[in-house]
């Protein structure tokens, strides 16, 4: 059954699946000015939007900045993503766009921190000697990644980051290295089965939970 999303003051978009729904996508990059590719822009525009607005309220950035990520990320779909997409359907392709999308949010989150640490750093003794205490910051908020992993392999990527390499896991463990050696493997090729956009999520949560060891360990 073709995937329908329907927009207010629009008709469904109709949607083909599996290798058919790849052939429209890729003829769609081809012809963005076709009336497939119209209807195509206005879903992604639409999913785009709200999924950038629910993930930047909660880490409080502007309206303005909420709309310069929207238009960066419907620019890099344009610009190349979608071609890189290998799904076959549409609720794929959204899981795809909503990972590019989580990823664009959190890069201007990170940002702010950087430059609000830049700041505490430089300001920090001037603003103690106008007040007499040490300035107040936001509290840090993260834009939470979600690896389509099973819970399993999760937890074993974890214990390896915290132990900070396979030996020493091996060592922990009671294994030997070439076990823990075919775990892993096991492991990448599981992530190098799934689609793009869930290895982007995998990555991203990959990359948040080696800073939050990184942090514990400090």
């Amino acid at each position: 059954m073709a995937d329908r999303t329907h927009m207010a003051g629009q008709p469904p978009l109709e949607m083909p699946t599996g290798d058919a729904f790849r052939d429209q996508l890729a003829r769609i990059a081809c012809n963005r000015h076709s009336p497939e590719a119209a209807a195509l822009y206005r879903v992604l525009f639409d999913y785009v939007q709200k999924r950038v607005r629910r993930t930047a309220a909660s880490a409080r950035l502007q309206v303005s900045e909420q709309e310069e990520i929207v238009g960066e990320v419907l620019l890099q779909l344009m610009k190349g993503s979608l071609a890189s997409f290998r799904g076959g359907s549409l609720p794929e392709l959204l899981g795809f766009v909503r990972t590019i999308s989580d990823r664009a949010v959190w890069r201007v989150v990170r940002s702010h921190e950087r430059e609000r640490n830049a700041l505490e750093t430089a300001g920090m003794d001037g603003m103690e000697r106008w007040t007499g205490e040490p300035p107040k910051t936001a509290d840090s908020v993260e834009v939470l990644g979600e690896s389509p992993l099973e819970e399993k392999d999760q937890q074993y990527l974890l214990e390896l980051l915290r132990a900070g390499s396979k030996a020493e896991y091996a060592r922990r463990a009671g294994v030997s290295r070439a076990a823990v050696t075919q775990r892993v493997k096991r492991i990448r090729d599981r992530i190098e089965s799934l689609t793009r956009g869930e290895q982007l999520a995998h990555e991203v949560w990959l990359e948040q939970q080696a800073r939050a060891v990184a942090a514990f360990e400090d």
